[in-house]
């Protein structure tokens, strides 16, 4: 049977659970776990830590995102409305607009390197504070993905 729905699986390992009796020990022992798992998730997401994580996070999204399509507006603008800027010869076959549609790339991967950089030495310091606090709890044991 192919089971295309989340938690389809473990109803059908409790109605198996049920049907080869109550004392079934790796039914029970895997939804202690999968309960041990929520409550830690729990618990984690409203750890400072975690929140503040959370908050960088959006703050460094929001921001680049802000930016690109500032940049990208501002291209399209000018290329609506200010045509007789963006026909300004700089070389022989080089206008502004060509300059500019470049630039959109560069801006591209200017971002992207940011985005890696500001992470690198922001977020991911907290990220691995906050999964080293998990594996140090022992609350998830094996479940918490290593490097």
């Amino acid at each position: 049977m192919v089971e295309y729905m989340e938690g389809t699986s473990g109803r059908r390992a409790e109605h198996e659970g049920e049907r080869n009796g109550p004392g079934d020990g790796p039914v029970r022992a895997r939804a202690r776990a999968e309960a041990d798992m929520t409550h830690t998730c729990e618990r984690m997401s409203v750890d400072p830590r975690f929140v503040k994580l959370r908050r960088r996070f959006a703050v460094q999204f929001s921001l680049l995102v802000i930016v690109f399509l500032g940049g990208y507006l501002t291209y399209l603008l000018l290329s609506a409305y200010a045509r007789d800027f963006m026909r300004v010869q700089i070389l022989d076959s080089i206008n502004v607009a060509l300059v500019l549609g470049i630039g959109q790339f560069l801006l591209t991967f200017v971002l992207a390197w940011a985005f890696g950089r500001f992470s690198a030495r922001s977020l991911d310091p907290l990220a691995e504070e906050i999964r080293d606090r998990a594996c140090e709890e022992d609350a998830i044991g094996a479940r918490v993905v290593n490097r």
